[in-house]
């Protein structure tokens, strides 16, 4: 692994247990074992740093999920079942490192919106992608004569979308909550609402 690389991977690890704010440069140096001029060869701040390792763990792993359900090969209602469960499933950084829990995951994030514009901005880019991703799902499913065609499928997909994203937030805030079966069984509820 290259220094640049290696000295993501590690800020990222430290990130994930202590927030952006209370890891230190030197923390940082220590566990990718470089000195402050290697740092600053390959950063120019932590802030930097920061916003790199968030377009690569995390928006390229959200964007990437999105890309891969749309080439599913299944239907309209599973493809909607399947998309936030894959995007909330745990994630590694290598094949040598451990597994990401999702709630980890989102808690810093959530972080770098506050503080970061260029952050924030993803993060809206990433629910656009998200809100197209479910409105292209619906279409499909009109096309194919499965989906009511008397509703707007840009309203429907807010209104689908906002139920997964309230879904995945009581869910970080209430883990002994089971994901999967409160997923489904609102996408199932929707499903009769919107299908013929």
């Amino acid at each position: 692994m290259d220094t640049k690389s290696r000295i993501m991977e590690e800020s990222f690890k430290l990130f994930l247990k202590k927030g952006f704010v209370d890891v230190s440069l030197n923390e940082i140096r220590k566990a990718s074992n470089i000195t402050t001029g290697g740092f600053y060869y390959h950063f120019d701040s932590k802030d930097t740093l920061l916003v790199a390792v968030i377009e690569k763990y995390i928006f390229n792993y959200f964007n990437s999920t999105i890309r891969q359900i749309r080439d599913f090969e299944g239907t309209p209602k599973e493809k909607l079942k399947t998309v936030i469960l894959s995007i909330i499933g745990e994630t590694q950084l290598s094949e040598s490192s451990e597994k990401i829990d999702y709630r980890t995951l989102h808690l810093l994030l959530m972080e770098g919106v506050k503080k970061y514009e260029i952050i924030s901005k993803h993060y809206t880019e990433f629910y656009y992608n998200l809100l197209n991703f479910i409105r292209d799902v619906l279409d499909d499913g009109a096309a194919q004569d499965i989906i009511r065609r008397d509703i707007d499928s840009t309203e429907l997909a807010t209104f689908i979308q906002t139920s997964m994203v309230g879904t995945v937030l009581m869910w970080i805030a209430m883990p002994e909550m089971p994901i999967e079966n409160r997923m489904n069984s609102n996408i199932d509820h929707l499903w009769n609402y919107i299908t013929k």
